[in-house]
């Protein structure tokens, strides 16, 4: 498994400044995958040989990296773009506040009370022109986590892992089960507007009343109530959509190569109910595969595939749909 931060807005002092990367899949992704310790009655010279990193990287097609970085961009693009801009007033007035945090820090009361000061008006302005304002998103990071193998390894990693377990042998099993991951998280963060201003206001007051140390308190737990968003979004289903798509733009002269991109959408597909990413939405991921196997059964045939394409697209789209709903809310 291969991490990556292709998208983030750093909160606290860099806020609303986006940095976006995309290091190449052997090189720039720094690798977690853990090497265990299996006996050697368990084939453990060659169970490693496929955990190995470099193996991954020699049987990785170029083509594959590509296709892997074209939609995990244009899935990541795309969440960001659904994201309503926070106002200015609200982004500057929180940079104020955590101005003010650190000017407590340092004991530095006068600066922290202008800071304070100007975030107050700034989201009294923010609130005066928007007073149904709830939650604003403030920062946004999404995280790759690439697993370089089908679903033939994905199975025999699994089996491996349960013969650990039946043998009492959980740390072992537990380093081979933590890499196991692919998937975007899209990560956003959320100012709860009915909380943060009023504890901005309150520090306020604890400053002119000469209790610096509540101040810093106060913003310090009001940063804490930031509402923090994880959307998690399977790779071998992105993967999937994006083959089949693939497949859906060739002619009838190219039956083999898109019979191949099918293969291997439904070879995603699988990984993807290896990886437990399914299990909210079993009915929806049969449907695709039935979808795959229609196809393919048809692509080879007389009858036209184009409506079969279209169905599979609009699978795939109600899919994602679901997937993007199934929210994780952690706290700051």
């Amino acid at each position: 498994m291969k991490k990556n931060i292709i998208a983030s807005t750093v909160l606290a002092g860099l806020l609303l400044s986006t940095t976006s990367l995309f290091a190449n899949s052997t090189g720039g992704m720094s690798s977690r995958v853990a090497k265990a310790k299996v006996e050697e009655t368990r084939s453990k010279d060659a169970f490693e040989a496929k955990e190995d990193i470099n193996e991954f990287a020699t049987q990785a097609h170029k083509d594959d990296i590509d296709r892997l970085k074209k939609v995990v961009n244009k899935v990541a693009l795309q969440h960001k773009n659904a994201l309503k801009k926070a106002p200015k007033e609200i982004a500057d007035a929180l940079n104020q506040s955590i101005f003010a945090l650190r000017a407590l820090h340092d004991n530095k009361t006068k600066n922290a009370e202008q800071a304070l000061q100007k975030a107050t008006k700034l989201f009294d302005a923010a609130l005066k022109q928007n007073p149904k304002l709830a939650l604003v998103p403030v920062a946004d990071e999404t995280q790759v986590y690439d697993f370089t193998g089908d679903a033939k390894l994905l199975k025999h990693i699994l089996k491996t892992i349960q013969d650990l377990l039946k043998d009492n042998d959980t740390q072992t099993a537990r380093a081979m089960l933590t890499p196991l991951q692919d998937e975007m998280q899209m990560k956003t963060e959320y100012l709860p507007m009915g909380i943060y201003p009023i504890a901005t206001k309150t520090a306020l007051k604890e400053l002119k009343n000469a209790k610096p140390e509540n101040a810093f308190k106060t913003l310090a737990t009001a940063l804490n109530s930031i509402v923090v968003q994880i959307v998690t979004i399977p790779i071998p289903l992105i993967t999937a959509q994006g083959l089949a798509a693939e497949a859906s733009e060739m002619d009838k002269s190219h039956k083999k190569e898109a019979t191949k991109l099918l293969a291997q959408a439904k070879d995603e597909l699988d990984k993807a109910v290896l990886f437990g990413y399914a299990k909210k939405h079993t009915s929806d991921y049969k449907m695709l595969q039935k979808d795959i196997k229609n196809i393919q059964t048809e692509i080879n045939g007389k009858n036209k595939v184009e409506k079969l394409y279209k169905k599979i697209a609009n699978d795939f789209d109600s899919l994602f749909t679901k997937h993007a709903k199934d929210v994780t809310n952690k706290k700051h």
